[in-house]
């Protein structure tokens, strides 16, 4: 669970992407935005890991010199336009915006280490999410496919940012959220046979 809360990293995401002038650009070249940031921030730069440098990790942000580090196949891919590479950046642009302190490195295992680096690597992600998609710009969006084209951000990204935007969608409308299928046609069942249903479906095709 995230301490801060999501409302607040999407500010600070949309915020970041209006100063970089790409608040209205849906899959934005993010090599650019490294440049931009190097330029415009007195204390960011970013550059390809030495030899060994990350073990396994794709990349870091050392918050101490404001050094964004990164495997140098992972900066080729960001070039490219390869999806995981740019989410891999914008997360550690997370950390870089979200003032997070310290090295957040994993075990063997993938595991870190305490509760604080958790719970930063969920902000982090979820700024990476907001500063990839933002919610005004995929409001219209038809389905995570229609995000992924639109975003350049993978199929798993994409259904995340989606489900979001359902969800802010349903806010602004006072919808409720759907019931999964299964669960529908078990109330419909337990209906049928006499048994008192609370949620309503009454709604719901019959």
């Amino acid at each position: 669970m995230s301490s801060l809360a999501a409302e607040l990293i999407e500010e600070q995401a949309n915020s970041v992407r209006r100063k970089l002038n790409i608040e209205n650009v849906p899959a934005f070249d993010m090599y650019y935005v490294l440049e931009k940031i190097q330029k415009l921030a007195k204390n960011f730069s970013f550059r390809s890991a030495l030899e060994d440098e990350l073990g396994d990790n794709e990349a870091t942000m050392n918050d101490e010199t404001g050094t964004l580090i990164a495997q140098e196949n992972v900066l080729d891919d960001v070039k490219a336009g390869r999806t995981r590479a740019r989410f891999t950046i914008a997360h550690e642009l997370g950390h870089y915006f979200l003032g997070h302190e310290g090295h957040r490195r994993r075990n063997l295992k993938g595991v870190y280490a305490t509760s604080i680096e958790r719970a930063e690597e969920s902000e982090a992600n979820i700024f990476a999410s907001y500063f990839l998609v933002p919610t005004k710009l995929a409001w219209d969006a038809k389905s995570p496919e229609d995000i992924s084209d639109r975003f350049q951000v993978s199929l798993q990204a994409a259904e995340i940012a989606f489900e979001r935007i359902q969800t802010a969608r349903r806010k602004a409308t006072g919808q409720k959220r759907r019931l999964p299928d299964s669960v529908i046609d078990f109330l419909k069942e337990a209906q049928k046979k006499g048994y008192r249903v609370k949620s309503d479906i009454s709604d719901l095709d019959q």
